[in-house]
C-alpha cells in the first residue's frame, strides 16, 4: 500500500484563501495543487485526478455545485471525495452542497481542526471505497466482512466527531471554546495577513454576573448566558467569529475588509441589543458588559498577545463604569505592568506585615483639646516612591487582603492603647476604619473581641469607622454585626458621609454613635454656598438624630470658624496636625494643648 501524502486540490477564485488553505494544509503533510475557477478545476482533474477536493461553492462562471455535479456523474471522477467551502451560514447552503454531491460542507471562515479532521477522515473513507467489486464471482463472506469493516469506520467517524465536540465547543453555548478560539484566530490573522486586512479580537464580560447567580441561581444564570451569546452572534457578520472564553466572558473575532465599518459599530450594535432587558421569571432584568478591543496590526500580530492586550481594554473598561467599552492603547499595558508589580509588593507586604499607623488628632470644639485620633494606614517602602492609602487600600481590597490587614490594625491599634495606658499617658479614643470585607466576612467582631481580650483594655477606648457604601452589602449582616460591637461598648461613625447613596431612613436603622463630614464639602464652606448649605443640614439632621458630627480635612481657620458657628462637635485636618507616627503623637498627648 502506497504511503505517499495525498494530493488534495483546492478551488477557489480568491487568491488569499488558497494561499490560506494550502499553507494549513501543507503544515499536515499534505500535497496540494489549485485551480481559481471551476472550469480550470475540471481540466486539471482529468489530467491528474487528486485524492481530495476543497470546492468554493460560490464562484464566477462555473460555480462549485455544477463542478460537484459533474464530477459525480463522471465514473472515473464519481469517487473523488468533495469538501464544499461556503460563505453562507444558512441550513439550506449546506443542503444545496450536499445535494450537488459534497461529502462535507464546511462554512468560511474553515476551522482549522475541523477541516484537518474531516479531510482525514474522508481519505480513510476512500482507502475503503478504493476496494471496489471488479469480479462478479466475489463470495459473499468476503462482502459481508468488507460491509462490517464500513460499519466499524463509520461508527469511529462518529467518535470522532463526538470528541471533536467535546475538545472544542463550550456544552452549554455551543460556541468555539478556548481552544478552538484561538486556533480560529490563528487562523484569521492569517488571512488578514495575506489580504491585508485589519482583524478586531474585542473580549465581552457581563456586569455583576457572579451577584446575578447568588441572587437567581446558576440554572437561571446558565440561560441568561445562552441567550446572551445568541444575542451577541445576530451582531457579527458571516466571516466573524464568537466564543466562549471562560466563565461569562466570550470573545469576538471581527474580519475588517478594505472600506467595511469597523469594530465600533459591531460593539455599539452589541451595546443595543443588551438593552433589551432579560426575562426572568416574569421580571424585565437589564444586564450589560464591558467590552475591550484590540486591532491586528496596530496592536499585536499574535492571537495570544491580541486577546491579552483585549482583555487589559476589557479592565479598563470595567473601570470606567458599566456599558462602556474601551480600544486597547500602549499606556494600558505600562499601567497594567505597574498594576502587577505593586499587587506582588502588596502580597510581600502583607506576608510581612510591613506595614506602619500613623495617628491623627480630632480635636473637641468645645473646649479645643484632644478628644481622639484616627489610626491611619502607611505602607513605607525604603527607596522606593511611596504609594497613597487612597491608592493602595482599595488595591488590598479587590486583591481580598483587606480584612487580613484590618485584622493586623485593630491588633495593632488595641496593643498601642494598652502601651499608653501602661506609660500613663491621657487616653484619646482611637477610631479604624473598617471595609465592607471585613464584615461581610463574617469575623470582625471576632477578631476585635479577640484583640480587646488579648491587650486588656476596654472597648470604650475602640471607635470604628464605615464608608456609606459599606453599610449597604449585606445590609442585615452588617446591621447584626453592628448591633453586636455597639452592644460590647464601641462606637460606630459613618465615614465620607454625604457622598454614598444611603438614604436618611438608614440612618435610624443602623446603630451609628457619629457621622463625619467629607472633606470635599468642608474645602469649600466659606465659599461655596451650596457645599455650606449641605454641611449645615448634616449637622442639624445628625443632632436631631442624637449624633455626633465630625468634620475632616480643616485646613482653615475661616473653616473653623463656619464649623464653630454651626455647631459641629469635632474636627480634624492640617490646622491642627498632619497625621503622626507614633512617638510624635505621644509628645502631643503629654503636651496637653488647646488647640481653639
Amino acid at each position: 500500500m502506497s504511503t505517499a501524502p495525498a494530493t488534495l486540490l483546492i478551488v477557489d477564485d480568491d487568491e488569499c484563501i488558497r494561499e490560506l488553505l494550502e499553507e494549513l494544509l501543507e503544515d499536515q503533510g499534505y500535497n496540494t495543487l489549485s485551480a481559481s475557477s471551476g472550469e480550470m478545476a475540471l481540466m486539471m482533474i482529468a489530467n491528474q485526478p487528486p485524492d481530495l477536493i476543497l470546492l468554493d461553492a460560490m464562484m464566477p462562471g462555473m460555480d462549485g455545485y455544477q463542478v460537484a455535479r459533474e464530477l459525480k456523474s463522471n465514473l472515473l471522477t464519481a469517487n473523488i471525495p468533495i469538501i464544499m467551502l461556503s460563505g453562507l451560514s444558512e441550513p439550506s447552503a449546506r443542503l444545496i452542497g450536499l445535494e450537488a454531491g459534497a461529502e462535507e460542507v464546511l462554512s468560511k471562515p474553515v476551522v482549522s481542526a475541523e477541516l484537518w479532521l474531516r479531510v482525514r477522515n474522508l481519505l480513510r473513507l476512500k482507502a475503503f471505497g478504493d476496494y471496489q467489486v471488479v469480479h462478479t464471482l466475489m463470495l459473499e463472506q468476503q462482502l459481508q466482512k468488507r460491509t462490517i469493516d464500513v460499519e466499524r469506520f463509520q461508527s469511529a467517524m462518529g467518535s470522532d466527531e463526538r470528541l471533536l465536540k467535546m475538545a472544542n465547543y463550550d456544552p452549554l453555548t455551543r460556541l468555539p471554546n478556548r481552544n478552538l478560539f484561538y486556533t480560529t484566530l490563528q487562523m484569521g490573522l492569517t488571512q488578514a495577513a495575506l489580504r491585508g486586512w485589519q482583524l478586531a479580537v474585542c473580549t465581552v464580560d457581563l456586569n455583576d454576573f457572579n451577584s446575578f447567580n447568588e441572587i437567581w441561581g446558576h440554572l437561571i444564570g446558565d440561560q441568561v448566558l445562552v441567550e446572551f451569546s445568541a444575542r451577541l452572534a445576530s451582531c457579527l457578520n458571516v466571516s466573524d467569529t464568537l466564543g466562549r472564553m471562560d466563565g461569562h466572558e466570550l470573545a469576538l473575532i471581527l474580519m475588517i475588509r478594505k472600506g467595511q465599518s469597523g469594530p465600533k459599530q459591531i460593539v455599539e450594535r452589541i451595546r443595543e441589543e443588551l438593552r433589551e432587558p432579560f426575562k426572568v421569571h416574569e421580571q424585565e432584568v437589564t444586564m450589560t458588559a464591558s467590552i475591550g478591543i484590540a486591532l491586528y496590526p496596530d496592536d499585536g500580530i499574535d492571537a495570544q498577545r491580541l486577546i491579552k492586550q483585549a482583555k487589559t481594554a476589557m479592565t479598563r473598561a470595567k473601570q470606567a463604569g458599566r456599558d462602556t467599552y474601551r480600544f486597547y492603547t500602549a499606556q494600558m499595558n505600562v499601567e497594567v505592568q505597574a498594576r502587577q508589580e505593586l499587587e506582588t509588593a502588596l502580597r510581600e507586604a502583607v506576608r510581612k506585615k510591613a506595614f506602619e499607623l500613623y495617628y491623627q488628632p480630632k480635636i473637641d470644639l468645645n473646649d479645643g483639646t484632644i478628644c481622639g485620633v484616627e489610626a491611619l494606614l502607611r505602607w513605607p517602602r525604603p527607596g522606593l516612591p511611596s504609594v497613597s492609602p487612597a491608592v493602595f487600600v482599595p488595591i488590598l481590597e479587590e486583591m481580598g487582603l483587606i480584612s487580613e490587614v484590618g485584622q493586623w490594625v485593630i491588633a495593632s491599634v488595641c496593643k498601642q492603647i494598652a502601651q499608653w495606658q501602661r506609660l500613663g499617658l491621657r487616653l484619646a479614643q482611637v477610631a479604624v476604619n473598617v471595609s465592607a470585607q471585613q464584615i461581610t466576612e463574617g469575623d470582625l467582631v471576632e477578631s476585635i473581641q479577640r484583640a480587646l481580650n488579648e491587650h486588656q483594655i476596654e472597648s470604650k477606648w475602640l471607635e470604628l469607622e464605615l464608608t456609606e457604601s459599606s453599610l449597604m452589602v449585606n445590609t442585615p449582616e452588617t446591621i447584626a454585626s453592628l448591633l453586636a460591637l455597639r452592644e460590647m461598648g464601641l462606637k460606630i461613625a459613618i465615614d465620607d458621609f454625604g457622598t454614598g447613596y444611603s438614604s436618611l431612613a438608614y440612618l435610624s436603622r443602623f446603630p451609628i454613635d457619629k457621622l463625619k463630614i467629607d472633606i470635599a464639602f468642608i474645602r469649600e464652606v466659606p465659599h461655596n454656598p451650596q457645599d455650606a448649605a449641605i454641611t449645615r443640614t448634616i449637622i442639624e439632621l445628625a443632632h436631631s438624630l442624637n449624633l455626633q458630627v465630625i468634620a475632616e480635612g480643616v485646613e482653615t481657620d475661616e473653616q473653623l470658624e463656619f464649623l464653630t458657628d454651626n455647631g459641629c462637635d469635632q474636627v480634624q485636618g492640617y490646622l491642627f496636625s498632619r497625621p503622626l507616627p507614633t512617638q510624635e503623637l505621644e509628645l502631643l498627648l503629654r503636651e496637653q494643648r488647646c488647640f481653639t
